[in-house]
């Protein structure tokens, strides 16, 4: 298991080689020692930058493939779904006529989750990368407000909540932090409706997503945090003008398929 210093971070934070030899590894994120940037939902303000990082999140529409995809989670979705019978079109075809992620995984994954391709874990995380990195390309006001989380921030997904069996592979878990914005919660909801006894339902979520947010530095996240190291080899790509090297040799060999036709991967 990987310790991240403070020296992570600033001039000496991990390169994009070092985030992509990472992939996979579980790391312990000490929130008192270095500036953690972390994120659960689409609402959430990621080190004060309403960037909405969770691949749930929607109004990042991007083009792939001959087709909109209105998040990244859906096309996501559709790689465990992937290979070239006619049942896994139809999945996909269902997948990508879902309003969002959330209603593709809900209703669609979970009906056909017995359909899904058996290999996927073994290629799971690159096509992450790729589907990510689909987003970044095709969607400039997603990539530019992903540069704007500060570079010494580590970009981390918190799962603490989730029930999930991959929570630690995308995410970290950190009770400690989540515990305290419970509790922060609470307060920040007393102390509103004291000040202003008619305040607005949807005012006083903003005012604690705005609140919460600001608390990162209690605990230590663990787990594999792959979605926030994608996020982070992405950011460090688009800051450097470079792509990141994603194992396009992998992915090929994987014969993956999408609505009807097979990928390529130059």
């Amino acid at each position: 298991m990987n310790t991240f210093s403070s020296t992570s971070c600033g001039s000496d934070r991990p390169t994009v080689n070092n985030l992509i030899n990472s992939l996979g590894r579980v790391e312990r994120y000490d929130a008192t020692q270095i500036r953690c940037c972390s994120f659960a939902k689409a609402s959430d303000i990621a080190d004060d930058v309403d960037v909405r990082l969770t691949n749930m999140a929607g109004g990042y529409p991007f083009e792939f493939g001959g087709a909109t995809w209105r998040d990244s989670e859906t096309l996501y979705l559709c790689g465990e779904f992937s290979d070239s019978s006619e049942k896994h079109l139809t999945i996909q075809e269902e997948m990508h006529r879902q309003t969002s992620g959330y209603a593709a995984k809900r209703f669609i994954k979970t009906k056909y989750k017995s359909h899904m391709r058996q290999d996927f874990a073994d290629f799971r995380i690159q096509w992450m990368l790729y589907v990510v990195w689909q987003k970044c390309k095709s969607n400039t006001e997603f990539a530019n407000k992903l540069t704007l989380i500060p570079q010494d921030a580590v970009i981390i997904e918190n799962t603490t909540k989730e029930r999930c069996d991959t929570k630690e592979v995308w995410g970290c878990s950190n009770k400690a932090l989540t515990d305290r914005r419970n509790e922060l919660e609470k307060e920040v909801v007393a102390r509103a409706k004291a000040e202003n006894p008619n305040i607005k339902k949807a005012a006083l979520e903003r005012l604690v997503i705005k609140e919460t947010c600001k608390v990162n530095d209690i605990g230590v996240f663990v787990g594999e945090n792959n979605l926030g190291k994608i996020l982070m080899i992405c950011r460090e790509c688009l800051v450097q003008g470079t792509k990141p090297p994603i194992d396009y040799a992998l992915l090929d060999s994987k014969n993956i398929h999408l609505l009807g036709k097979r990928l390529t991967f130059a």
